[in-house]
């Protein structure tokens, strides 16, 4: 029977010694490139989006469990240690586990699962600590994180035990995407289409590359009919999307251009935040986006260079200026070609710019 007693003893004993308690985030990262400074609010944690989950498991003795949060935003400590430490409202028993939100830690009450631990006044006020931060203060104030990694670390171990057992990250990377900038081919819509005529067509664009491959560019190219090129009202709602994909600041591909259509193409940045984190192979839609100005340029297959003086005197008698009919009837002949900011301009191109000058008033000059 002794016997017996020192062997309960011993196990007893051992299980004292093997309490264990460990944390795992899942997800444990997350890659966006815009953070509102208000997603983790203490105060109204429910307000919160969740992003991850912690779960904590016991290993050892039936028993609370301690957990403690440290916020850091790259290597400053917005939460430091010791300023919130929560303890499970019930014992968590042998081999089972505990799953909290960041809703339960990011919290000054700790939700349902947590409370304040004893001795542990929980006051979290994440602007207040960032003041302390001029170049951070500056960019939250805004109300979004300017670049760089927002951490979520957590201790935990059991009551007790007298250190910390296990330490689990939940990491944030924030890469804010910038404006695109259409470079070539065309013009920005509303203005004079310039005429393509060489194919395949290299489409090029400046912009900041966050570096990330959820985060791909899109470029979509739409067309339009002769008769009815796009404009400023019309081009989301109308024209035909023929194409559509990834890329990155440029590409040069072979598109069946129809002659003399016109073409619509944007660049755009699917926008991931905190609110619409993507499922995997699935991308942001595209009413949540940065995009650039749609540009427009319009398709010639024909030599467009080869000058076409009837053309363009048909269409200068088109705009019906009194000044220049009658310049036309003294006997002077357009040679074709137009001057437009510097630059010249011949063929259907020509024509196209006189046929945007209709209904608007035209200065007429005579020089030698």
């Amino acid at each position: 029977m002794k016997r017996i007693l020192v062997i309960l003893g011993m196990a007893v004993f051992c299980l004292g010694l093997g309490a264990a308690v460990t944390a795992t985030f899942s997800p444990s990262e997350l890659q966006v490139n815009k953070l509102s400074t208000f997603t983790f609010d203490p105060v109204s944690p429910q307000g919160q989006p969740i992003l991850t989950h912690l779960t904590v498991t016991n290993l050892g003795a039936t028993e609370k469990v301690i957990v403690q949060l440290v916020l850091k935003w790259n290597s400053n400590e917005l939460i430091k240690p010791g300023e919130a430490v929560y303890i499970s409202r019930q014992p968590l028993p042998t081999g089972q586990s505990l799953v909290l939100s960041n809703r339960d830690l990011v919290s000054e009450q700790g939700g349902i699962r947590l409370e304040p631990a004893p001795g542990s006044s929980v006051n979290i006020d994440i602007m207040d600590v960032i003041e302390n931060f001029p170049t951070l203060e500056g960019a939250v104030l805004s109300g979004y994180f300017p670049d760089g990694e927002l951490l979520l670390e957590t201790s935990v171990k059991a009551v007790s035990a007298a250190n910390w057992e296990n330490t689990s990250i939940f990491r944030i990377k924030v890469r804010n995407a910038g404006a695109i900038y259409p470079i070539s081919p065309g013009k920005v819509i509303g203005q004079v289409a310039p005429s393509v005529k060489d194919i395949p067509v290299s489409f090029l664009w400046n912009s900041i590359n966050t570096g990330f491959d959820f985060n791909q560019q899109q470029i979509v190219i739409k067309e339009f009919p002769p008769n009815s090129p796009p404009s400023f009202s019309t081009v989301a709602q109308t024209g035909v999307e023929i194409y559509r994909r990834a890329a990155d600041s440029g590409f040069s591909d072979y598109i069946p251009f129809s002659d003399k259509y016109y073409y619509a193409w944007q660049v755009y940045t699917p926008i991931i935040d905190q609110t619409n984190i993507p499922a995997p192979d699935k991308a942001a839609p595209l009413g949540k986006s940065l995009a650039s100005e749609w540009f427009v340029f319009r398709y010639l297959a024909e030599d467009m260079d080869a000058p076409n003086p009837e053309d363009v005197q048909a269409m200068l008698n088109i705009l019906g200026n009194s000044y220049l009919i009658h310049l036309l009837n003294m006997g002077y002949a357009p040679t074709g070609e137009v001057l437009l900011d510097g630059r010249r301009y011949t063929g259907q191109d020509a024509v196209d710019i006189l046929a945007s000058l209709a209904g608007k008033e035209i200065h007429v000059e005579l020089r030698d």
